[in-house]
């Protein structure tokens, strides 16, 4: 399994299981996924659908992403909630996970007063209603103080930055090169 997620304990649990349930298929259905195999994840879950027309919706909202980004995101869309450049970055990763099916990795640095808050990672997978399309996004989030060198000097003015890979394979993870891009100033 990649280093990315290999150690994390919400996100490496979180992908064995998605893979497990989806078995040979590119997504697993949303029934198949069972809340009571996986109550200790529960609190670091969200999902997210996409309303035509409108935008991307918070379903649900663990309580840990609640207690992460202090505020409870459910029911509320992408574009009510986020900053112009949080919500750019947050729909285009949703938008990749909507059209193509496949996982996606992200990280992104949270930057207030020049000053690195927190590091999040989450996994975005797709989940189908109809066996086909998806229907559904399924993630997991985890909050890390940064590292020292991640807390660095010269983050003057920086949003945060988006970081993001698509997940291949079952659980020995290779990943492709990451995408790299600088959020707004």
């Amino acid at each position: 399994m990649s280093p990315l997620i290999a150690n994390d304990a919400v996100l490496a649990p979180l992908w064995r299981y998605w893979d497990t349930k989806r078995g040979r298929r590119r997504m697993p259905l949303r029934r198949e996924i069972d809340p009571g195999e996986i109550p200790r994840l529960l609190p670091h879950l969200q999902l997210v659908d996409h309303v035509e027309g409108r935008g991307f919706r918070y379903r649900l909202c663990g309580s840990a992403i609640v207690q992460g980004y202090g505020f409870d995101a459910t029911g509320k869309f992408t574009h009510e909630i986020l900053s112009p450049a949080r919500h750019a970055i947050a729909s285009r990763h949703y938008a990749l996970v909507f059209d193509t099916a496949r996982p996606l990795y992200a990280r992104n640095r949270y930057v207030q007063d020049s000053f690195l808050i927190v590091m999040i990672t989450r996994i975005v997978l797709p989940l189908s209603l109809d066996g086909e399309r998806v229907g559904v996004l399924l993630l997991g989030h985890s909050f890390a103080s940064p590292t020292a060198e991640e807390q660095a000097p010269g983050l003057d003015g920086v949003i945060d930055t988006d970081e993001y890979e698509f997940l291949e394979g079952p659980p020995a993870l290779s990943l492709v090169p990451p995408h790299r891009a600088a959020a707004s100033r």
